[in-house]
């Protein structure tokens, strides 16, 4: 096949989204496809609107060319990707790994709403969260959507009136496993975006409030980091803590486990279905339940059972296995 890979994120971002166009794109030349990758790059500075027009300009001729069009997010591709391929007449196939639509609500409003919750209590939408609303229906009913998490298809069932023939459940690439260093320090790692979703300003409090019963307990808070670098980070920190209001399917937490790093995240996640015993799941609107987490995490006995735990777990998901089930969803 003739196989067009569209992406918000290039190999030159940083992040666990990056890889997957030139990881997939690998795989499926070895399976003998033909593939042409096309990335963001100056419509990342212009409007929403306008970038995904201008877009849609750029990739429409590839689309004609192509036998399939994967779009790997939803809205900064998905939406010119699946309008494209729906006009020529071309399959689709959108990458569900996370909901811009929440995302963009939870920015807009500062409000601390997790993902299911956030479905059930029907909040009032400005004009951008509702043309947000319409194109993730149009993109349901016009492609197949492919979830990294059985638990975040379950959310959308209802909102988008999902015809369940019509998605799947991929998950996500995991790294194997590998040799993690003993900590120096009791550094408890968190990495990512500082955005309300991630919660920060609750982990602060209840870091501190830890603190004054165990002064040697660390949060080491990065950003923007290389993914060597914060590989490193992981391979040498005590745990991974990822508290945010909902967490899809984090490769931070992903690839911690992979080097042997316990962690505590937010209940309200897939990573459930993953590695259900490799850490402590967290209410995360509860500074409390987080403070009895760390405290729980600190104990010697305790830490040395989630590392035994993970050890046992067979986690890993090459780039080929993501490949083949990719391509097994069109037959």
């Amino acid at each position: 096949m003739r196989i067009l890979i569209t992406s918000g994120l290039s190999a030159r971002d940083t992040g666990g989204p990056a890889q997957y166009g030139p990881n997939l794109a690998n795989e499926f030349k070895k399976l003998g496809h033909e593939v042409d990758v096309v990335c963001y790059e100056f419509e990342k500075k212009l409007p929403v609107g306008i970038r995904h027009l201008w877009f849609f300009e750029r990739i429409i001729s590839k689309v004609w060319n192509a036998d399939l069009v994967f779009a790997l997010d939803t809205f900064s591709v998905g939406v010119p990707s699946v309008a494209a391929a729906a006009l020529l007449g071309k399959r689709s196939i959108v990458r569900v790994g996370g909901d811009f639509l929440w995302e963009s609500y939870i920015a807009r409003t500062k409000e601390k709403l997790p993902l299911p919750a956030f479905y059930e209590s029907h909040p009032v939408f400005n004009l951008k969260e509702r043309i947000i609303f319409a194109c993730t229906k149009f993109l349901a009913n016009s492609s197949i959507l492919a979830f990294n998490t059985e638990w975040q298809r379950g959310i959308w069932k209802e909102p988008y009136a999902l015809d369940m023939t019509r998605t799947k459940v991929v998950k996500n690439f995991i790294p194997p496993r590998r040799e993690g260093a003993e900590p120096n320090e009791k550094n408890f790692l968190w990495a990512g975006r500082k955005i309300t979703l991630k919660n920060l300003d609750l982990l602060g409090r209840a870091m501190e409030k830890v603190r004054t019963k165990y002064p040697d307990v660390k949060l080491e808070i990065v950003t923007k980091l290389s993914r060597e670098a914060l590989e490193a980070k992981m391979r040498a920190c005590y745990a991974v803590v990822l508290p945010s209001l909902s967490d899809v399917c984090p490769n931070v937490i992903l690839e911690g486990a992979s080097f042997g790093k316990p962690f505590i995240m937010t209940t309200h996640t897939g990573i459930h279905e993953i590695c259900p015993d490799g850490g402590i799941f967290v209410d995360p609107l509860s500074q409390r339940e987080m403070e009895e987490a760390i405290e729980k995490m600190l104990d010697p006995e305790a830490y040395a059972e989630f590392k035994r735990k993970l050890s046992n777990m067979e986690i890993h998901r090459a780039w080929s296995d993501l490949a083949h089930e990719y391509l097994s969803i069109i037959g």
